[in-house]
């Protein structure tokens, strides 16, 4: 078994093993070293208690994963604005109709919630942050087992043990569903790119700080042009430094384009 294939199952004993990133290929590695019988036997000789796989794909293969072992958990990317996307509502719906925990990763899309776009922060609100919205779309749903939210600083450690204190199952009326639909449409015309800042596609072998060459691009949707030539002027690595390598692409979870990107990025601040 070559090193990939080896190495492919991260463990985390004695609680459980996860498999992080599951996609179309990395599922027919699984397939082709038939990894599932090292999970049976590694449940079997007590080395792990649960089995499991994070996901970034599409969701006919969200539910073929699903269907191909008797999984204890999974971890999906979730927010209101990937409803739609890879694994998305339906495939968790799918996922939790089988008895499976459902993890939910990017809840915040990489903090872009957390201070969305103007036009979106005025449809939700006051009377709860950008962030607390944010979380009880998700902790309203019966499907959701855990809430993965990144935090930077014990304030937000704080905020978000308040807002989980304050949670629960259907706690949204279908008028505030509603918001959330408008919230997603009009954040839909707003994102160029839909970089959630994992820093996978880092470090770039040219020097480019892709996630923040991307939020600057975002900027001049979100916010204004001189704003974000600001932001671009105080990148040391400009996106025309990009020689095209597509190392990074092979690593990004949301499949975009980073190359050719690039230089759409790079002649949208040229000809500012």
């Amino acid at each position: 078994m070559d090193t990939e294939k080896r190495c492919i199952w991260q463990p985390n004993f004695p609680y459980g093993l996860c498999r992080h990133a599951m996609d179309k290929g990395r599922y027919q590695t699984m397939l082709d070293c038939q990894l599932t019988d090292c999970l049976d036997q590694a449940k079997a000789d007590g080395r792990i208690r649960y089995a499991g796989f994070s996901f970034h794909d599409d969701m006919d293969t969200f539910k073929t994963i699903v269907d191909a072992y008797d999984w204890d958990f999974c971890q999906i990317q979730m927010n209101y604005i990937d409803v739609n996307n890879q694994a998305t509502i339906e495939g968790m719906e799918y996922a939790a109709a089988k008895g499976i925990a459902v993890i939910i990763m990017e809840p915040l899309l990489g903090g872009k919630l957390a201070n969305p776009p103007k036009q979106v922060a005025k449809v939700l609100p006051e009377t709860k942050t950008p962030v607390e919205w944010a979380l009880d779309f998700l902790w309203n749903r019966p499907e959701v087992s855990v809430i993965l939210s990144g935090m930077s600083n014990a304030a937000q450690a704080a905020d978000n043990l308040v807002y989980a204190s304050r949670s629960g199952i259907g706690i949204l009326s279908e008028e505030e569903l509603e918001l959330f639909r408008q919230a997603k449409e009009i954040y839909d015309t707003k994102a160029i790119v839909p970089c959630t800042k994992c820093q996978y596609c880092m470090p770039c072998p040219f020097g480019l700080n892709i996630p923040e060459l991307f939020e600057c691009y975002n900027q001049t949707a979100t916010k204004s042009m001189e704003e974000a030539r600001t932001a671009y002027a105080s990148q040391p690595v400009k996106a025309d430094a990009c020689r095209k390598c597509h190392r990074c692409e092979k690593e990004c979870p949301q499949h975009i384009g980073i190359s050719d990107t690039m230089e759409e990025l790079a002649g949208v601040f040229a000809e500012a």
